[in-house]
């Protein structure tokens, strides 16, 4: 949670921090004056050696008999009741403990500002979050100057301010487990989602009883009626060494997993990939000296096309310990060299386990530098499409963070359910000695975009033989491209669609006509449909363009209703256009504007011609010869579907391209 919004949202708690800081502040002297230790008496002197000792030789019951002792002869020794108080600690008695770190500063507020952080941290302990933040406020505004525990003072302050509010107002969290086909004995953990949500990936740490150490390996677990079966180990990326924290693009053909201390390593860990091709998974290779460092990298996430990486490095240029690093793919699709992802996302501690959703704006990772319940927590930020900036993190809450460490957090593509690895039983909260993994669903805030998939299979039109094509995918309010991938030799593609936006997909490949679909998802947010397409790109062979010419629908040409204005969403497609053409210099093509039913028959004869007139002098000013180009209004006179229905209707409406000669 941003500092500023925290502020705002705890007021309450920041008056009642300032009411007791007010209390701790003014002493109450019930002892006397303080007395020192030199001022003790011969007798005393020796009792005083006495208690010190058996403290210092761990008698902890009997040094806390000889400074009760003491002290009932001298109440007013101030380090008296601190040494006490230090053993009460020790004998993990904080209520006695914090009784005499307050007598001691009763009796002399000025003594030594330690005794305030040492009252802080039995405070909290005891949970009494406010009076320790109190505690800690005297300490940092006393303590000298340069003092190293000045920092951590302060942050520590900044959690239990934020405990003490997140335990007051907690969120929604029932968690329930993954079941016994995926958890065991023993510890399962970084849980990924595929994108159908047919299957769940996880790492395991395979280690028979009674063994000392494990190894680590990726398992699937697939579902069944909504139960996961027992998982398997992926047998070809599994070794005899540790297959680690990992990521799966959205099509399930890339894996990047995290190897530690192997020959090819160029520093502690390192990520390594591996492609399924042939319904096998290839060779594991090290991602190289362009992505990996001397240092530790760890942690992966994956894009949904998987040509964007954002993992957690210990590398030279972090502002912490751990930091969030991003690198992608360039047009040669070679991974550039990582960049720090800032310190909007990183802090000064330790910033790990990301997790990027398939809306590709929504980033989930765990962090232990920013204010929350004390150790790891769970943040998530969302990124601005228009500036490309990520947003403060916001602290997921109480009771999925706790004053424990959170570890790894991933989510659905519909964004309602997380998924994480815990070590207490969902339903008891006891220690379970090992982890397993837990589900639950994630209340509202903190959900990332809803999102649903495209599954395609291209083919050539004539032989019904699969392609290797490209796909990309543009969000046509903002035109910029959110997907690009290549099929591979199957034709097999899958893109996943954050809903509540309009996209074009374009399909293509060398010597084909490009294919081009529209999925309008502005009004679906709660509805998981997902997409199959099937594809059959047409082949420019003059024979066969000649015989058939077969007319290429234009799914994504826009225009204001009733008009022949072109809307701004147009200017992929028209780009399509015109680079088709550029390649294929010698090309002539036709473009046809039909209408639905509704209106006069010869109003929609002359929309549908100049609505065809539009894009042709579009593509002229994309530098297209006038001569290569030609248009036809057909009006209403060719429906494709049934006008009767506004959905018949809206596919009536189209523009359409035909290859006359190549």
């Amino acid at each position: 949670m941003s500092s500023g919004s925290f502020r705002i949202n705890t007021m309450h708690v920041l008056y009642y921090y300032m009411v007791l800081l007010s209390v701790v502040v003014t002493p109450i002297t019930v002892f006397g004056q303080s007395v020192d230790v030199s001022q003790l008496n011969k007798k005393e002197k020796k009792a005083w050696d006495k208690a010190r000792q058996l403290a210092h030789h761990g008698k902890v019951d009997k040094s806390i008999d000889a400074f009760e002792s003491l002290l009932k002869k001298q109440p007013g020794l101030t380090e008296g009741h601190l040494r006490l108080a230090s053993q009460y600690f020790v004998k993990h008695d904080y209520i006695r403990a914090e009784q005499s770190f307050q007598k001691a500063i009763e009796i002399d507020p000025d003594f030594d500002p330690e005794m305030y952080y040492s009252l802080a941290q039995t405070q909290a302990i005891l949970k009494k979050y406010s009076e320790a933040a109190a505690a800690l406020d005297i300490y940092i505004r006393s303590a000298p100057e340069g003092n190293i525990k000045i920092g951590k003072a302060k942050k520590q302050k900044d959690n239990l301010l934020f405990t003490e509010y997140a335990i007051q107002h907690p969120v929604p969290f029932n968690p329930m487990s993954a079941g016994s086909g995926v958890n065991t004995y023993q510890n399962e953990y970084s849980p990924v989602l595929s994108i159908d949500g047919s299957r769940l990936i996880f790492t395991r740490n395979v280690k028979p009883k009674g063994a000392f150490i494990g190894q680590e390996d990726i398992y699937v677990a697939e579902f069944k009626d909504g139960v996961l079966m027992d998982a398997v180990p992926i047998k070809d990326i599994n070794t005899p060494r540790n297959e680690g924290a990992f990521a799966i693009s959205a099509d399930g053909r890339f894996i990047v997993f995290t190897a530690c201390d192997r020959k090819d390593a160029f520093g502690s860990c390192d990520l390594y990939y591996s492609m399924l091709l042939d319904g096998e998974w290839t060779i594991p290779v090290n991602m190289g000296h362009t992505v990996n460092s001397a240092a530790w990298d760890s942690h992966p996430t994956l894009s949904s096309d998987g040509r964007m990486m954002i993992f957690s490095s210990r590398r030279l240029g972090t502002y912490g310990g751990a930091d969030l690093w991003m690198t992608y793919r360039d047009e040669k699709n070679k991974w550039v060299t990582p960049i720090n992802m800032g310190t909007v996302l990183n802090s000064e501690g330790d910033d790990e386990s990301p997790f990027l959703h398939p809306d590709g704006q929504t980033l989930y990772f765990r962090s232990n530098g920013r204010p929350g319940m004390g150790k790891f927590d769970i943040y998530y930020s969302r990124l601005d499409v228009h500036t490309g900036k990520w947003s403060e993190p916001v602290n997921l809450g109480y009771p999925i963070n706790t004053e424990g460490d959170e570890g790894a957090l991933t989510l659905s593509p519909d964004g309602k359910r997380a998924w994480y690895a815990g070590d207490r039983d969902a339903q008891t909260g006891l220690p379970l000695h090992n982890l397993d993994i837990f589900y639950f669903d994630l209340y509202e805030a903190a959900r990332p975009i809803p999102t649903t998939y495209v599954k395609g299979y291209v083919t050539d039109a004539e032989d019904g033989q699969p392609l290797s094509a490209q796909v990309s995918i543009v969000d046509l309010d903002t035109q910029k491209e959110v997907f690009l991938t290549s099929t591979s030799h199957d034709g097999y593609f899958l893109a996943a669609l954050p809903m509540g936006k309009q996209y074009s997909c374009t399909v293509s490949a060398p010597e084909y006509a490009f294919y081009s679909q529209h999925f309008d998802l502005k009004e679906t947010f709660n509805e998981y449909i997902p997409y199959t397409l099937n594809i059959s790109l047409i082949p420019l062979k003059k024979p066969a363009l000649e015989d058939t010419k077969p007319a290429i629908i234009l799914h994504n040409i826009f225009f204001a209703t009733g008009s022949a204005d072109l809307l701004p969403a147009s200017e992929t497609e028209i780009g399509n256009i015109a680079q088709l053409m550029n390649e294929n210099t010698e090309m002539k093509i036709m473009i046809i504007g039909h209408t639905d039913d509704v209106g006069a028959e010869d109003d929609n004869q002359k929309l549908s011609e100049a609505r065809a007139k539009a894009v042709v002098d579009a593509l002229v000013l994309k530098g297209i010869s006038l001569g290569r180009l030609q248009y036809e209004g057909r009006g209403e006179r060719s429906p494709v579907a049934d006008n009767s229905t506004e959905k018949g209707r809206s596919q009536n409406r189209r523009t359409e391209m035909v290859i006359l000669s190549n």
